[in-house]
């Protein structure tokens, strides 16, 4: 039988033990914990079961636990059908975009949109326009929907004369270790993480 709500304890793996003082206890509706297990498990109606059934999960820094919940996969198959799907007909949409992850060679740099737009040119381009038009002029490709994250992802592979363009709008950056990366290192892929 799947309950109202669960109660959960909250621990951070932000250090080699656990500390007492970081360990919260709440109680969330079991929609919530649904959420958090389909974050890390997908749709996988078979996987989401036996982690209700562990009682626990990790999401970035934060580990969650509960007492064992046992559902089967057809109990849970309709709140499931609630979900986003991944939609590969969707278009890039870069008004909605609050991310991109640039590859570059074994580094990855993150430039949430929020950060790339607090310098501006004296003509008022941001480093993020520049990132949007590379992307309006080269049609990122669906990739898949993140469930974690919950956000459409696009791929663009980088051409020369997008990383050219790119490092030139490096300065733009207002973090300079950010801006450093982006006019040094070698820069391939973009994933566009897009909010529905």
């Amino acid at each position: 039988m799947i309950p109202e709500s669960v109660r959960v304890r909250v621990m951070s793996d932000g250090a080699a033990y656990v500390d007492a003082n970081r360990v919260g206890h709440t109680e969330i509706p079991f929609a919530k914990l649904l959420e958090m297990v389909v974050a890390v498990a997908g749709l996988d109606s078979a996987r989401i079961p036996t982690i209700l059934r562990a009682g626990t999960v990790t999401i970035g820094e934060n580990r969650y636990r509960w007492d064992p919940i046992t559902v089967d996969a057809a109990a849970i198959a309709p709140l499931l059908d609630a979900f986003p799907k991944p939609d590969p007909s969707r278009a890039f949409d870069a008004s909605r975009c609050l991310l991109a992850r640039i590859r570059a060679g074994v580094e990855t740099i993150d430039l949430p949109r929020d950060m790339a737009t607090r310098k501006r040119s004296r003509d008022g381009i941001t480093f993020w326009d520049a990132l949007m038009d590379t992307a309006a002029s080269r049609a990122p490709q669906y990739s898949t929907y993140s469930f974690r994250d919950g956000a459409d992802l696009y791929t663009l592979d980088l051409s020369a004369d997008d990383e050219r363009l790119l490092r030139d709008a490096a300065p733009l950056l207002a973090i300079a270790r950010t801006a450093e990366q982006v006019a040094s290192l070698p820069l391939e892929r973009v994933t566009f993480y897009v909010k529905r």
